[in-house]
């Protein structure tokens, strides 16, 4: 089936030839040059997001060099061409695909922080003043409604309430990160990734997050499509039930495993860091334990997400017991200030 663009333009074509064809007067050729003229706008009507009607439904679109130079902006690629928002109103839609809407109002609002920081962070070692970021799920606000919009009204006032300000450690913003769920602590960015460069990421309790309802999760993988993925990860030519008995792990202090090693006749012949290894397998986090059967392998998994920074359902936790945002960063990155964007 042809892309209805081009059906569009070949019909076009095909009345231009028979109007020449045909030797038609003085007004139907100003009537084709009037509809050719029109064309463009036409089909923008119709496919090319453009007209009236969507302009009033987002007042943030235009030409970046018509608006205020103190804005910060981003560009999100859409697939049919950059769609140009101010940050802030950018923050509202990220907020929305990260975070539920029912968390609390304080919750909200250090998550909104830390989605800030991430964008001050990149534009500043960027030197930039412009963000280009993948589409993903924004196609939906695009053209969306105020009924449609309506359940933004929690992210736009976290946003609101927080404006311009992100995270620094010693005056630059940090590495703000987070996940969904932890395992019942964060873990300490120095030792699992060895480094005195994120000494705001340490290891914090958040026996709250047990009470999560996807703190548990078991994932079953047969033992034929374990073995196919390890050993498409090296070329040594070891045998599957060699690489089958020889699995071990290693953790960190918060209990997530930082490498899982195969070792064969007492030599390790492959070694795969925890996080790609749990990607690998689609487990939620890398706090697992392994159960082998004769048939297939399960990980016990706890937690969901990475485990460093912020956990979201922990913040939540913490928002209900009475803490403001400012209080529950302090909670999960020490040493650190909110500072405002200038």
């Amino acid at each position: 089936m042809k892309h209805p663009h081009s059906m569009l333009y070949a019909g076009c074509f095909m009345k231009e030839n028979r109007i020449v064809l045909k030797g038609t007067n003085k007004r139907d050729a100003g009537g084709f040059l009037l509809f050719v003229f029109l064309l463009p706008y036409v089909c923008a009507c119709l496919w090319g997001h453009v007209g009236v009607e969507k302009e009033a439904l987002r007042p943030y679109r235009g030409n970046k060099t018509a608006q205020d130079e103190d804005v910060r902006y981003v560009d999100v690629d859409m697939a049919w061409g950059t769609w140009t928002i101010p940050m802030e109103e950018y923050l509202v839609y990220k907020l929305e695909t990260v975070m539920p809407g029912d968390y609390e109002a304080e919750a909200l609002k250090a998550q909104a922080v830390l989605i800030r920081t991430e964008i001050v962070q990149i534009m500043q070692q960027e030197d930039t003043r412009i963000l280009r970021v993948a589409g993903g799920g924004m196609e939906k606000w695009y053209a969306a409604g105020a009924e449609e919009t309506e359940g933004l009204l929690p992210y736009r006032q976290a946003v609101e309430d927080t404006d311009g300000l992100y995270l620094s450690y010693e005056g630059e913003p940090i590495q703000a990160s987070y996940f969904k769920v932890s395992n019942g602590r964060t873990r300490d960015a120095g030792q699992v990734w060895q480094t005195d460069k994120l000494p705001y990421i340490k290891s914090v309790s958040c026996d709250q997050d047990k009470a999560a309802q996807d703190f548990r999760s078991d994932v079953a993988v047969s033992k034929a499509n374990f073995l196919s993925g390890i050993q498409g990860c090296t070329d040594a030519g070891y045998s599957g039930q060699q690489l089958w008995d020889g699995i071990e792990t290693v953790y960190d202090d918060a209990q997530y495993v930082t490498s899982v090693s195969f070792v064969v006749d007492s030599e390790e012949v492959l070694k795969i860091d925890g996080e790609a290894f749990r990607h690998m397998f689609s487990l939620p986090s890398a706090s697992f334990e392994i159960e082998k059967t004769q048939t297939q392998i399960i990980f016990h998994v706890s937690g969901v997400g990475h485990g460093f920074g912020m956990s979201q359902y922990a913040a939540d936790c913490k928002a209900v017991n009475g803490e403001t945002y400012d209080q529950i960063l302090k909670d999960f990155f020490f040493g650190t200030e909110l500072a405002k964007i200038e």
